[in-house]
């Protein structure tokens, strides 16, 4: 059983004991009730006491039956690897309309959600709302040895493949500010996100000139890999490596003031692309339409396929978590090959 005694000069209660069911017990250790009313700190012993052989009877479900779904939340966001600030953004949103809600009934919860808040939304933002909050619940059941929540995936398409000529592609990079294009170059020929790219460091866990060898740490899917690095992108970088004395550290890429691009997956409010603008003005210079910053990772892709190298390989040096995410670009090789047939005279 549970028992109360007073501690300190202000008489505040504390709770200590063991709550017993059968052959199980849970020990408690002792905690201030933070009254000093001995009629509020029975009632709140009473109420632990309650929850615990409701425990002790029904299991680890008990606990989460008897939590809110801002419990989860609080789990998600307190494990070792943190969250990225856009997802710790959608966390407070949801929180803020469903975190009182009981955690007996987290689908229902997510239903209300999209009602309140994501109706008008395109159905790849709902998608990250729905894959933060299952990721949320998944960690709070996993704390308390509880099945995993699947919640069906929001369809949307993300099918988009846009590439280059090899001759649009050689004038879109020409037409870039001179420190830009390296960082493009890099894009072209090893497919990197672009914050991936920013990020780079000299050294074995970034650009090794002297293996030649790129470190690509694909953050978003945790995938790190060393791949060769192809002779272009050693072209572009081998001048600037020599001219800062060959280090072994510090930031590839630098602003046009000489700064290290802003990291803007950690900041509190997720910025855009820090080479947005200069992108755009490259494109209008070169005339090439429709052609985003993220393309260039398409572009690589496409090239990757079409000179024949497969997809395991190419999902291994692009970083990406599954091969379905990279079959889009399969359909890019028979067009390549229509192509080539139709030269045939």
């Amino acid at each position: 059983m549970l028992s109360i005694r007073t501690r300190g000069k202000n008489g505040i209660y504390y709770i200590r004991g063991v709550v017993t069911l059968g052959d199980k017990q849970i020990e408690v250790k002792e905690y201030s009730s933070g009254t000093n009313d001995r009629d509020a700190a029975s009632h709140l012993m009473a109420e632990h006491e309650t929850k615990l052989r409701h425990q002790l009877m029904f299991g680890p479900a008990a606990i989460v039956a008897q939590g809110k779904i801002a419990d989860a939340f609080t789990s998600y966001l307190s494990k070792a690897r943190p969250p990225c600030p856009s997802d710790v953004l959608r966390i407070g949103k949801l929180n803020g309309i469903i975190g009182d809600l009981s955690l007996r009934e987290p689908k229902q919860a997510w239903e209300q959600f999209r009602r309140a808040y994501l109706t008008g939304h395109d159905p790849a933002g709902q998608d990250r709302y729905r894959a933060v909050f299952q990721a949320a619940i998944n960690v709070h059941n996993d704390l308390h040895d509880l099945p995993p929540l699947r919640i069906k995936a929001i369809p949307f398409s993300n099918e988009r493949v846009r590439f280059l000529s090899k001759q649009d592609r050689d004038r879109l990079i020409a037409s870039y500010t001179p420190h830009i294009q390296p960082i493009i170059t890099m894009l072209a020929f090893h497919g990197p996100r672009i914050q991936t790219a920013l990020q780079m460091p000299w050294g074995v866990e970034g650009i090794d000139m002297i293996e030649c060898s790129i470190r690509l740490n694909h953050t978003k899917n945790a995938v790190i890999q060393s791949v060769p690095m192809h002779p272009r992108v050693m072209d572009v970088l081998r001048p600037i490596w020599e001219n800062r004395g060959r280090p072994l550290k510090g930031h590839v890429f630098l602003n046009r003031f000489g700064q290290p691009y802003q990291d803007t997956r950690k900041a509190k409010i997720p910025g855009g692309n820090p080479i947005k603008n200069q992108h755009a003005t490259a494109c209008e210079r070169a005339g090439i339409e429709d052609f985003t910053v993220h393309d260039w990772r398409h572009h690589w892709a496409s090239h990757c396929v079409m000179a024949g190298i497969d997809l395991i390989t190419i999902m291994n040096m692009g970083g990406w978590k599954s091969l379905r995410m990279v079959q889009r670009y399969a359909s890019v090789s028979i067009e390549h090959m229509r192509s080539a047939i139709n030269k045939l005279s």
